[in-house]
């Protein structure tokens, strides 16, 4: 039988995702260094741009959609999800199952950590069919993917509308600058154009350092979670179809494995 081993997870300090905001506030102090940090500084771009797409965010989500999109940002920083506990749950709750130890099977299906584990070894439980199985599982997984979903349209569009605030916070600098061009002097004039621009640097940093970034990990893990409840899945079809135990870790950790390689790409 195919040991499945865990894959040896990384520690905080070497997560990806900390390397990036190390890197990003290394640009940007960069930046700051080259040009002066108080010529970046520009609180008029930072109440339009913020209040912009909080009011913007605001109007398109929903308030529990929000509560969850930042809620989500904490996954940014976890290492990859493992199902290795939940694989031995389903090969225990298979010995059990394979031998007609139906209280003991209903009291390990009971204790399982992973609701979608224990929605399916109950329906096995229940004789449910093969076709009832499929739908009631993939139904779950469908729910799923639409949540998650949701979390990271939110900031792709915050990323859309990030650059638009900062153009209007350029507009609304370059408007007092022409208000006062008949009296400003030549260096009125560059302090006051300099300030406008700031505000769409604000509006472009945010978009491609931050919301886009969070959109595209957090679409990675979905992806993840979805490749694993689908290994789920399998495992909980095998145990209904009456497959042996052994057979059954052996096809989830070749599954586990396929599963993976489609993820990072291998062949």
């Amino acid at each position: 039988m195919r040991i499945l081993v865990p894959a040896r997870k990384l520690p905080a300090f070497l997560n990806s995702t900390v390397f990036g905001l190390v890197g990003g506030f290394g640009l940007i102090s960069y930046i700051g260094v080259g040009h002066g940090m108080e010529a970046l500084w520009n609180p008029t771009g930072v109440v339009i741009i913020g209040g912009g797409i909080s009011v913007a965010a605001l109007l398109a989500f929903r308030a529990s959609e929000l509560k969850a999109a930042l809620l989500a940002i904490v996954n940014i920083f976890r290492d990859e999800e493992t199902i290795a506990d939940d694989i031995a749950e389903i090969v225990a709750f298979a010995r059990l199952y394979h031998r007609s130890q139906i209280q003991q099977a209903e009291q390990r299906g009971a204790k399982a950590a992973s609701p979608f584990l224990r929605l399916g070894l109950q329906l096995i439980l229940d004789g449910a069919p093969i076709n009832d199985i499929l739908h009631v599982m993939n139904w779950r997984i469908q729910k799923v993917i639409e949540q998650e979903t949701v979390q990271a349209r939110l900031f792709r569009t915050l990323a859309g509308l990030a650059p638009a605030f900062g153009l209007l916070a350029t507009l609304v600098g370059l408007i007092g600058m022409m208000a006062q061009l008949g009296t400003a002097t030549i260096a009125q004039v560059g302090e006051h154009m300099s300030v406008a621009l700031v505000a769409t640097l604000y509006g472009v940093v945010l978009a491609n350092l931050v919301f886009k970034p969070i959109a595209i990990k957090l679409e990675q893990r979905t992806a993840g979670r979805v490749a694993m409840l689908n290994v789920l899945l399998e495992g909980i079809l095998m145990v209904r179809l009456g497959r042996s135990p052994t057979v059954i870790a052996d096809a989830m950790a070749e599954f586990v494995r396929e599963r993976r390689d489609e993820l990072h790409g291998a062949a």
